[in-house]
C-alpha cells in the first residue's frame, strides 16, 4: 500500500522532538540574555516610561526579524513545530506548504518568553543600572 501524502511529507520532513526542545530552548536563552543587555542599556540611555518600553518592543521586534529572516530563511516550520495538524492536507487533499497556517512563527516572533522571563531581566536591568546611574 502506498503512503498517503500526508505520511510522505512527515517521512521527507521529520521534526525530531530533541531539536525542535533545543531550538526553542536557545530562542528563550537569547531573549532572557538581550532582554537583560537591553535593560542595561536603556538604564544607561536614561529612558523612562513609555520610552523605554518603546524601546524593548522595538528591539525585540529586530531581533525576532534576525531570528526569522536570517536564521530560519523565512521558513520556520522547518525548526519548529507550530500548531497541530498543520502538516496536514488542504481542501484539495494535496499536501499543505511548510509556509501555509502552520503558526510556526508564533514561536520566533512571540515565544521564547518575550512578555514573560526576558521582560523581567529587562526591567531588573533598566532599574538597576539606571538607579545607579542617577
Amino acid at each position: 500500500m502506498a503512503p498517503t501524502p500526508l505520511e510522505l511529507s512527515v517521512f521527507l520532513n521529520p521534526l525530531v522532538p530533541e531539536s525542535l526542545a533545543h531550538n526553542t530552548r536557545t530562542i528563550s536563552n537569547i531573549r532572557s540574555i538581550s532582554g537583560l543587555l537591553l535593560g542595561i542599556a536603556a538604564g544607561i540611555l536614561g529612558l523612562e516610561s513609555l520610552q523605554g518600553f518603546a524601546f524593548y518592543l522595538g528591539a525585540n521586534l529586530f531581533l525576532s526579524a534576525l531570528f526569522y529572516f536570517v536564521l530560519a530563511h523565512a521558513d520556520p516550520q522547518r525548526y519548529f513545530a507550530g500548531t497541530p495538524g498543520s502538516r496536514g492536507l488542504n481542501e484539495s487533499g494535496a499536501v499543505k506548504g511548510r509556509n501555509h497556517g502552520s503558526g510556526a512563527w508564533r514561536e520566533i516572533w512571540l515565544g521564547g518568553g518575550l512578555f514573560a522571563d526576558a521582560l523581567s531581566g529587562f526591567v531588573l536591568g533598566w532599574a538597576g543600572v539606571g538607579g545607579v546611574i542617577r
